[in-house]
């Protein structure tokens, strides 16, 4: 074992070493000879962050404690924590995010929700990096799960869900307000509305009530696109990459929920667009004009 570390810590990408140190693991279970192998990994990772061998043997490592181990809360506690200490480290890093997406289904409910309040933050600051928000995702679509395992509490957990979901919706759209042409938060938004309409049509749409929230929704999604379009130019042009954005964010709706598409033309008119062709050619780019045309199947067949 002390010659693979040797050799690991010079080169991580040293496979057939990794596979080594599984064989010597496997032939019996040694709680401290795992605490040391994840105690190398860290090691490693310290100045080796995105090495993918390092990250796939730490999960191979921590398979082999759940194995044996029936309550992972402490030590998946130690994990994301890890994770967030090489995030701040090393930006960008989509193979520790990923390690923590893959500690999610160790979690329990109490620890998936402590670690949304956790991320908050850090996605505040680091606005740019898309790699938290898919985490956020997962997190989010980790509690639909739960909720669908315990149905004996679905009213309850489902009034809850509804009242997170809500909150994700409105701390978003002021992250968009704040922080202009941020591809990620318009990206964090579009999963956010998918699954938010679904579940408002998936109600028995002869509900007013229901219908009202599908329409005030819409409505606020479509005075959030007006304020983008008539933001003032500025220098850096962020001001016409969140113009674009928000109108492809539109054009976006209009594609993956048709059953809304009455709804946003009518908003549409209220705020001097024509429709979806006007919005098209007002806020986007020749190339992207182009390529949406197509897809709405916009453009002109003799084109």
């Amino acid at each position: 074992m002390s010659h693979t570390k040797a050799l690991l810590i010079l080169c991580p990408d040293l496979l057939t070493a990794w596979n080594s140190r599984k064989m010597v693991l496997l032939e019996k279970y040694d709680f401290t000879k795992i605490k040391d192998e994840l105690q190398l990994c860290a090691l490693i990772l310290s100045y080796s962050p995105k090495n993918e061998s390092t990250w796939s043997h730490r999960r191979w490592v921590l398979k082999q404690v759940a194995e044996h181990h029936q309550d992972m809360t402490e030590l998946v506690e130690k994990e994301s924590v890890l994770v967030k200490e090489i995030a701040e480290r090393s930006k960008m890093n989509y193979r520790a995010w990923r390690h923590r997406c893959w500690l999610i289904p160790y979690m329990t409910r109490k620890q998936v929700l402590d670690e949304l309040k956790k991320s908050t933050r850090w996605s505040e600051l680091h606005v740019a990096d898309n790699c938290c928000f898919h985490y956020r995702r997962s997190l989010l679509l980790a509690l639909l799960d739960v909720r669908l395992e315990n149905r004996e509490d679905s009213l309850s957990w489902e009034s809850e869900t509804y009242l997170l979901w809500k909150e994700e919706l409105r701390w978003n759209e002021m992250l968009i307000r704040r922080h202009q042409g941020r591809e990620s938060l318009w990206n964090h938004r579009r999963f956010l509305l998918q699954w938010w309409i679904q579940q408002l049509l998936a109600v028995d749409e002869t509900r007013s009530s229901m219908t009202f929230q599908v329409d005030l929704f819409i409505t606020q999604e479509i005075c959030l696109l007006s304020e983008c379009l008539n933001e003032p130019a500025d220098e850096f042009e962020e001001s016409r990459v969140q113009a674009e954005l928000s109108a492809l964010y539109i054009l976006w709706i209009s594609k993956q929920v048709p059953a809304v598409n009455g709804k946003l033309k009518e908003r549409l008119h209220s705020v001097s667009i024509m429709g979806l062709k006007d919005l098209l050619v007002r806020a986007c780019r020749p190339e992207k004009t182009r390529l949406w045309m197509n897809v709405l199947g916009l453009a002109d067949p003799l084109q």
